[in-house]
């Protein structure tokens, strides 16, 4: 870009040419100072969405790595695309997008109370309450001894009846299946009263308590897991408020469908097959895998990588994930050096 001689020697600019040059090389400080706030910005919208994606993450201390390893799996995903050489794969700005949508996938989960987030046994919050009552009621049976109202036998009976059902209720709340007997057996101590010093009578356990026992998966209720699913809805919402540049403008779609299911029996929205982009199916994927295997569980222990991929395989022949999509995760093995 000097000025050049006939013989090709650098040689001053005409005076003339002096300002057209000035100018260039004006026009030229800018734009280099223009790239260079695009990418200061672009790298503060990245720190801010991981910093936000964190918080929601460290609100739960059993959910903490969630995301990050969700991060892992994609990268590793998207890298083994581009190594193979699949028509699929992302280009840059395309992989950007996809990864700020998994880091945001849970940011709904912001407005979800810790008390249905972080309930690791069917009773939760709710166990204190029954096993002081149990403790109660043998105080009012000791009482009972002491007046003459029971024999010595009888309290010793109703005791070992006590320490069965405590064991029994502790045995349950863990959240393991419950057999046809476990579920005769909470009916029958929904049924058992008992009356307090006031002569008013009451239930063993009460009809929420009763609900909680009889969860039939997990370790929440319907009007519990109805909050819980509500996150997908409030990430959506979150999101469609934030103006994002225009080559993450998808995020805030794919981020919210990370539950929705192609046989449209997912959630929030029960959209299906077409009206699932392929993003956010392999979204769900990557969030399906990581948490039957993750390790900070407290209501399971992980799932093996074999048995994971199993139960995703049942998904796809059950038309819930996409069959495709699935077999290049497989294929990647993106889980190695990340679980």
């Amino acid at each position: 870009i000097n000025a050049l001689s006939e013989n090709g020697t650098v040689i001053p600019f005409a005076p003339e040419d002096e300002p057209l040059i000035s100018a260039v090389a004006s026009q030229a400080a800018i734009s280099i100072a223009n790239i260079q706030y695009t990418d200061q910005i672009s790298a503060l919208l990245d720190s801010l969405v991981q910093s936000l994606s964190t918080a929601v993450d460290e609100r739960s201390a059993y959910t903490g790595n969630h995301t990050r390893n969700m991060v892992r799996l994609a990268e590793r995903f998207l890298d083994r695309l581009e190594e193979t050489g699949d028509p699929r794969s992302f280009d840059s700005d395309h992989r950007k997008a996809f990864l700020m949508s998994v880091w945001l996938h849970d940011i709904g989960k912001l407005t979800i109370p810790l008390e249905v987030m972080d309930k690791a046994t069917r009773l939760g919050d709710h166990l204190p309450d029954l096993t002081e009552r149990l403790r109660v009621i043998g105080l009012l049976d000791r009482i009972a001894m002491l007046e003459n109202a029971i024999s010595s036998d009888e309290l010793r009976s109703r005791e070992r009846k006590r320490k069965e059902i405590l064991d029994f209720v502790l045995a349950i709340n863990s959240g393991k299946p419950l057999s046809e007997s476990d579920r005769e057996t909470i009916a029958a101590i929904s049924r058992m009263t008992y009356t307090d010093e006031n002569g008013e009578t009451h239930p063993w356990i009460t009809e929420d308590e009763k609900a909680c026992l009889l969860i039939g998966k997990g370790t929440l209720t319907a009007d519990e897991r109805s909050v819980m699913e509500s996150h997908a809805v409030m990430t959506r919402r979150i999101l469609e408020q934030v103006t994002f540049p225009k080559v993450y403008r998808d995020v805030p779609v794919w981020a919210a469908a990370h539950h929705e299911f192609l046989n449209g029996k997912g959630y929030p929205a029960h959209v299906s097959h077409e009206k699932i982009p392929p993003e956010a199916r392999l979204l769900t994927i990557l969030d399906v895998f990581e948490a039957l295997t993750a390790k900070d569980r407290p209501y399971k222990k992980p799932m093996p990588v074999e048995k994971a991929l199993l139960v995703l395989d049942d998904m796809a022949d059950c038309g819930q994930i996409d069959a495709e999509i699935l077999a290049l995760f497989k294929q990647s093995r993106a889980w190695e050096n990340v679980l």
